[in-house]
């Protein structure tokens, strides 16, 4: 199980995400890229396209500087920002470096960041998945993240690393919370392929 020490260094978190990104796709076609039922343009749900159920994914505990043992760290809030993301991994191991690369500033980032309350990240080996579920103090400090420079630079390069990838957003409450993959799950199957 991949775990994330929010103490960690800089320099730590980079080889901690080359091992998260260091799986073998294994649902799909023979080549290795998820199994496409539809275009990819945008108008197909994500359950609508892909059919691999990632019961093997290895997932960080959710935590942030707003989340920690399992509870708010300060008062709780009526309603959060939740986001999750799902990237169908090429299986190359240019790719998977890449975006261990990507990843690397992204989450040296994300112990400090301004309005987050906490986030998840997960891998399925089985289906070439890399996930994650972040949860935000509102829509303007997940916009402030979106636009910075690390999360910027990944989205940029995110054909090169992922065949396919989904984003989407929904609000949640202080009961919600820590996300599951259960509720991101579902959230993620209803949403339209972003790329």
């Amino acid at each position: 199980m991949v775990r994330i020490d929010f103490s960690l260094s800089r320099v730590a978190l980079v080889p901690l995400l080359v091992a998260v990104a260091a799986f073998v796709p294994a649902c799909g076609a023979d080549d290795g890229t998820p199994s496409n039922t539809g275009g990819g343009s945008g108008t197909q749900t994500a359950a609508s396209e892909f059919t691999c159920t990632d019961d093997d994914l290895q997932s960080s505990p959710f935590g942030g500087p707003g989340f920690a043992d399992g509870a708010l760290t300060g008062a709780a809030q009526d309603s959060y920002v939740a986001s999750s993301t799902l990237l169908w991994m090429k299986p190359d191991a240019a790719a998977q470096q890449r975006f261990g690369e990507l990843m690397g500033p992204i989450l040296a980032q994300l112990p400090t960041q301004e309005g987050l309350i906490g986030f998840t990240l997960g891998t399925s080996a089985k289906c070439g998945y890399a996930r994650t579920i972040t949860v935000w103090k509102d829509e303007e400090a997940m916009g402030k993240f979106v636009m910075s420079d690390a999360h910027l630079s990944a989205m940029s390069a995110a054909s090169a690393v992922s065949v396919h990838g989904v984003v989407t957003q929904w609000t949640v409450g202080a009961g919600d919370l820590p996300m599951s993959w259960e509720a991101a799950r579902a959230k993620v199957a209803a949403a339209e392929i972003s790329y």
